[in-house]
């Protein structure tokens, strides 16, 4: 009977906020900023396409479904960076504990960039240089309820910095996992609800989004597959493939639909005891260039 319920709930959820985002999206005449919430964290996840929500057992899922917190074995840690064109990196840390019942994760992300030229008008000579960087801090917890479903939420402390211009904000993430057999997960989270102060008069709107997944987990396969549903922007589908040899090496493929710079992915993972090295390599078109990332987990 709380199972019922409980899908009830999330069904209407679904309806809803696809309804909101349908209306809004329609609507809206701006760019949502805050580009580390919507760069993807994980090595692993960019070679799979960035399909990740249904997809459990690591810490990075405070980032995509904090609901797969709770459906971790045992602790994770995680050091992951990220390199694209011009010099912009990304740096991401963190640490979750899961029991199949309940979990906690803590997270650390920055994202930025230096040397850039500033201009107050067109002109071949730049007025100077400035920097800018976003920072979150989050804290994620999830908790099973009955034998199938696991609900989670995460709240972040950002801060975002351009040139001499800074601004605070906070942000929170839900989500809910659905185990539909031994082989199949089912996933939903709503991420980004928050909002920003004013940077120099001007309040960066959250790029919010609601997206839905499925993975399936077959010997050593491992297919996924997400729907995205931004506020702002495009939509568009994400499709990952992994394939386990031994147990030790991993390889991984995946491919993103609505996206203007980037469709396939491609990487691998090797694992030694409790530590695994994660890489993805993320071409690039329009002349932005190719990206590369790389995690160490450790267990």
């Amino acid at each position: 009977m709380q199972e019922v319920f409980v899908k009830r709930i999330i069904f209407g959820i679904f309806i809803a906020t696809c309804c909101l985002f349908s209306a809004e999206a329609s609507t809206s005449a701006h760019k949502a900023g805050f580009v580390l919430l919507r760069e993807g964290v994980g090595a692993r996840a960019a070679a799979m396409g960035e399909a990740q929500t249904a997809v459990v057992g690591e810490q990075t899922a405070a980032f995509w479904n904090p609901a797969g917190v709770a459906a971790m074995q045992g602790k994770h840690f995680i050091l992951a960076h990220h390199r694209s064109f011009q010099g912009i990196k990304q740096g991401y840390g963190g640490w979750a504990y899961g029991n199949d019942r309940r979990g906690l994760a803590l997270s650390l992300g920055v994202y930025g960039a230096g040397g850039l030229e500033a201009r107050r008008e067109p002109t071949a000579t730049p007025a100077g240089t400035f920097s800018i960087y976003d920072l979150n801090a989050g804290l994620s917890y999830a908790q099973k309820i009955g034998q199938r479903i696991y609900v989670g939420f995460s709240v972040r402390a950002l801060h975002e910095n351009i040139g001499p211009e800074s601004a605070w904000g906070m942000s929170a993430d839900g989500g809910v996992l659905y185990r539909l057999s031994e082989n199949l997960m089912l996933g939903a989270a709503y991420r980004n609800w928050g909002r920003m102060a004013q940077l120099d008069r001007v309040r960066t709107p959250l790029p919010r989004v609601f997206r839905v997944g499925a993975a399936w987990f077959w010997r050593t396969w491992i297919a996924t597959a997400d729907f995205r549903l931004p506020a702002v922007g495009n939509r568009g589908a994400n499709f990952g493939l992994e394939y386990g040899v031994m147990g030790r090496l991993f390889l991984r493929g995946g491919i993103q639909t609505g996206h203007d710079t980037r469709m396939l992915s491609f990487g691998m993972g090797i694992t030694r005891r409790n530590w695994r090295v994660d890489y993805a390599f993320v071409p690039a078109s329009q002349g932005l260039g190719d990206s590369h990332r790389i995690a160490v987990g450790i267990r």
